[in-house]
């Protein structure tokens, strides 16, 4: 106790030490301390009235906070020299690589045609736009890209969503519907991509069809099947529809094509036929059959799994929002059950609005 309340031993020596490092630190002068970290971002778009493209993309990264760019190197930095003398360059490119859960490390082979006017880029930028304004905040990737193409292997997709970047191709010569409707299929997979990352969300979801085991069983049972005892009875015209042909999207109002011929029908009929075949296949909770077999298959099965079952409800949730996905499937309470589900992740934890 004989140094207790004085400056001593270790405490001593420290206190030493902070005294010389802040003396040392006040010799200096101010003209000596200079920042050799450059901490400005490529990612970080000002603005350039002079330019049209570079003041659209500040106009769309000033409202989103995306930054959109038509080449993948987005920066070029000087790293000083090498022991030769040798001047040594980085660069900051846009990596594909990155997916939801990992790095690739290379694996992803790709390579650009990029768009080279003015007037095509100002008019790609009309898809960054739409596809913007429809995402939620949450949805928006950290940065856009668009090109002519892209080379992924021997492919060329439309568009590549990574979890950094997402490229969209293909650009020129594409109307304002086709801009939009691509933009919602964009939209659609990478909702889908999220929910199927959320493992308890898709189990609680499947849960509701797999627990009485519905999935791959037929619809219509011979008493031997173990089919699920579905009803068709759709005949029109003196022949019979199939179901796929009244669940399926993208089939006319008043068409109907059967064995290559084609039955004219009215909206109204249409849709009361399609209303038996819902409330049917609802009774399971099921709002589609089994997409894995051929067209004059399809209408047999029930859907393979739940992979397969989830798929077709985002993709009918996103396409036809909440009212009428309800008007269309919601009689079923199963049905209602499974939206449910998916409906609170998908507004509540991305903001996507049905």
């Amino acid at each position: 106790e004989g140094w207790r309340g004085t400056v001593g031993g270790r405490d001593g020596v420290r206190l030493f030490f902070c005294l010389c490092v802040f003396c040392g630190l006040v010799s200096c002068s101010e003209d000596a301390i200079e920042p050799s970290i450059d901490f400005t971002s490529p990612y970080v778009l000002t603005d350039d009235p002079s330019d049209a493209v570079r003041h659209a993309c500040y106009e769309i990264y000033e409202q989103y906070g995306v930054p959109v760019f038509f080449n993948d190197t987005v920066a070029v930095y000087s790293a000083g020299t090498d022991h030769y003398g040798n001047t040594l360059t980085r660069y900051e490119t846009l990596d594909l690589n990155w997916n939801f859960q990992s790095h690739d490390r290379g694996k992803v082979a790709y390579r650009f045609d990029y768009i080279q006017t003015k007037d095509d880029q100002l008019q790609a930028l009309g898809f960054a736009r739409r596809f913007l304004g429809r995402a939620s905040k949450k949805m928006r990737p950290f940065s856009m890209m668009l090109a002519d193409s892209l080379h992924v292997g021997g492919n060329t997709p439309i568009y590549h969503s990574g979890f950094r970047t997402l490229v969209m191709t293909q650009l020129g010569g594409m109307s304002e519907e086709q801009m939009d409707s691509c933009a919602t299929a964009i939209l659609q997979g990478m909702v889908l991509e999220r929910v199927k990352l959320n493992t308890d969300l898709v189990a609680r979801f499947g849960a509701v069809s797999d627990k009485e085991k519905y999935y791959n069983r037929p619809w219509v049972t011979d008493g031997q099947n173990g089919g699920l005892g579905c009803q068709w009875g759709l005949e029109h015209k003196g022949t019979y529809w199939r179901p796929q042909d009244l669940w399926a999207e993208g089939i006319a109002d008043k068409y109907i094509l059967y064995n290559m011929y084609t039955f004219v029908t009215t909206p109204e009929e249409f849709e009361a036929e399609r209303a038996l075949i819902f409330r049917e296949i609802g009774r399971f909770g099921f709002i589609c059959g089994s997409r894995s077999y051929d067209n004059m298959m399809a209408h047999l099965y029930s859907p393979d799994n739940i992979n397969e079952d989830l798929e077709y409800f985002v993709q009918q949730m996103l396409l036809l929002g909440r009212t009428e996905f309800m008007a269309r499937y919601g009689e079923s309470a199963l049905v209602k059950r499974k939206f449910n589900i998916l409906a609170e992740y998908i507004e509540g934890e991305l903001g996507v609005a049905l």
